[in-house]
């Protein structure tokens, strides 16, 4: 088959564009870092980073609700300790109460105090969080939980408790409902019903063995339940550490199979760099040789 000039030329150019394209190529994948520029490069590669990309961003916000979470569980512990200290303060001034030679003023004193006691548990109570939600109101949220009527405390919100999701398989519990911590109309462990019944008993100038014991009584079944839900809550905060970790593990796997994936080798990249470079210049010195080869330069 007789050769052309023209098919000459083409076929130079060609090989010339192939080699550039290749070197555009590898210095593209260089300076990006990334072994696959486009799904086409290694569409089984490409496919696969995807999924696990989308693994990924599921880990990670599962981390992100943990760091939610634990916000959360912090800020109702806190609370459930200053509920626990208030209730202790309160319970000194009934077995105060219960002495026989206090004098109206001072018995008068301690309802004042008490009442202060009662306040203040009806304020943390209401506790809001950080979104400005009402801490125990179950899912109510907007729902201001308790008021005071006729000295008991009456609950406005349901029994749930709101969730986030921290793992594929677990929901973790955030909040509590002040229907558990609280037990309002709950006999014998409602400490709003408990204070005022108290206050009434000083208020009247006669304190009976009976109002002391109930008193006393009341107070401890309020103090241990507030105590079972900070031991529910500090559980709650252990998993939530202990899933981080396997959260985190998780996602430095799906980090090294993409990287691993998609990303280049930067030896083998620049090595290929430097042949690829090489052998463009061949080509593009063979070209210009060959372009010199025309019949009509010998026919002069």
């Amino acid at each position: 088959m007789r050769i052309s000039t023209s098919m000459l030329y083409d076929l130079g150019v060609s090989s010339i564009n192939t080699q550039m394209a290749q070197l555009l190529k590898t210095q593209q994948q260089v300076a990006t870092g990334r072994r696959i520029l486009a799904p086409a490069d290694d569409p089984v590669g490409a496919a696969t980073a995807l999924e696990n990309e989308k693994s990924l961003g599921v880990v990670n916000q599962y981390v992100s609700n943990i760091g939610s979470a634990r916000s959360s569980l912090s800020l109702e512990e806190t609370v459930l300790a200053n509920v626990g200290q208030v209730l202790q303060n309160a319970r000194q001034d009934v077995v105060n109460g219960g002495n026989p030679t206090l004098s109206a003023a001072n018995k008068t004193a301690l309802a004042t105090s008490l009442r202060s006691a009662y306040d203040q548990l009806l304020s943390l109570a209401n506790s809001r969080d950080g979104q400005g939600n009402y801490m125990f109101s179950g899912f109510k949220t907007g729902t201001q939980p308790f008021t005071q009527s006729s000295g008991a405390g009456v609950y406005a919100g349901d029994q749930g408790q709101n969730k986030l999701q921290i793992s594929a398989s677990r929901q973790i519990p955030i909040t509590d409902s002040g229907q558990d911590v609280f037990k309002p109309g709950v006999a014998g462990s409602d400490p709003f019903a408990t204070i005022e019944t108290f206050i009434t008993a000083l208020n009247s100038g006669t304190v009976t063995s009976s109002d002391l014991t109930t008193a006393l009584n009341g107070i401890d079944s309020a103090m241990n339940n507030v105590l079972r839900v900070r031991s529910a809550v500090g559980t709650r905060q252990n998993e939530l550490d202990s899933t981080e970790i396997t959260n985190q593990d998780s996602a430095t796997q799906y980090q090294s199979l993409i990287s691993q994936l998609r990303d280049v080798d930067y030896t083998k990249a620049i090595s290929d760099l430097t042949r690829q470079q090489t052998g463009l210049q061949a080509a593009q010195k063979s070209f210009t040789t060959v372009q010199g080869l025309s019949l009509f330069n010998y026919l002069r």
